[in-house]
C-alpha cells in the first residue's frame, strides 16, 4: 500500500505541486473519489473548488476496465481506449451504444452538483484537475478535453498514483501531469490504498457547498 487513505494521498500530492500553482487557479475534482483529494488541494492553495463530471464506460464483461469515458450529453463525444476497443473488435457505434447509460449518469450527477452550487466558469482560467488515481488514463483524458472545451487557458492534471500505463493517454495533450507514483505495478488503483471507500454524492455536494468561491 502507498497510502493509508485519500487524506494521506492528498498530502503527498500537495507536496509535489509546483510553487507556480496558487490561489488564482481553479481546482476541479473528478467525482466522486477525486473530490476529497481535490478539496484538500484547494484548501492548501486557497483556491476555489469545483468538479468535472466524467464517467467511465466499462468494457463488456469487465466493467472495471475503461473502454471509454464520457463527459457530456452526446455519447459520440467521448474518449475511447482505442487499444482495448480494437482488441474486443468493437466499432464506434457499438461503443456509443454501451456508453448511453453512463451519459445519463453524467447528466444526473451534473444536475445534482449544479443544484448544490452553480458551476464555475473556466474560460480564460488556469485549471488543476485532480483524481485519486488512474488505471488506464481514459477518464482523465476525457476530463482534460471537457475542460479545454470550456475555454481553460492552462490545464494541469494531478493525481497521487497511476498504474503502469495509466498516464499514456495524457501524453501529447499538451498538459503537465503531477503524479508522485506514476507507474505502479498494481492491478487496480484501490490497491494503492488501505482505505479506499466509496464517496457518496452527498459528500460531494457538502464539500462543494463548504468550499471557497472566487
Amino acid at each position: 500500500m502507498l497510502f493509508h487513505d485519500r487524506t494521506e494521498a492528498a498530502s503527498q500530492l500537495i507536496a509535489a505541486l509546483p510553487q507556480r500553482i496558487g490561489p488564482e487557479w481553479i481546482v476541479l475534482g473528478i467525482p466522486r473519489g477525486g473530490v476529497p483529494i481535490a478539496a484538500a488541494v484547494a484548501r492548501h492553495l486557497g483556491a476555489p473548488l469545483d468538479v468535472v463530471v466524467v464517467r467511465k464506460v466499462g468494457a463488456p464483461g469487465n466493467p472495471e476496465v475503461a473502454l471509454a469515458a464520457v463527459t457530456g450529453p452526446d455519447p459520440s463525444q467521448r474518449v475511447d481506449n482505442a487499444a482495448l476497443r480494437r482488441s474486443l473488435g468493437l466499432g464506434g457505434q457499438q461503443v456509443e451504444a454501451i456508453a448511453r447509460e453512463e451519459v445519463a449518469e453524467v447528466a444526473r450527477r451534473s444536475k445534482t452538483f449544479a443544484d448544490a452550487r452553480p458551476p464555475l466558469s473556466l474560460k480564460g482560467r488556469h485549471v488543476l484537475i485532480v483524481d485519486d488515481g488512474a488505471a488506464t488514463g481514459t477518464t482523465l483524458a476525457a476530463a482534460v478535453r471537457a475542460v479545454r472545451d470550456q475555454g481553460a487557458i492552462e490545464i494541469v492534471a494531478a493525481l497521487p498514483v497511476a498504474l503502469s500505463h495509466g498516464l499514456d493517454p495524457l501524453r501529447g495533450l499538451g498538459i503537465e501531469v503531477i503524479c508522485p507514483h506514476p507507474s505502479e505495478p498494481l492491478a487496480a488503483v484501490g490497491q494503492a490504498y488501505t482505505i479506499f471507500d466509496q464517496v457518496p454524492d452527498a459528500t460531494v455536494t457538502e464539500t462543494l457547498r463548504g468550499s471557497l468561491r472566487p
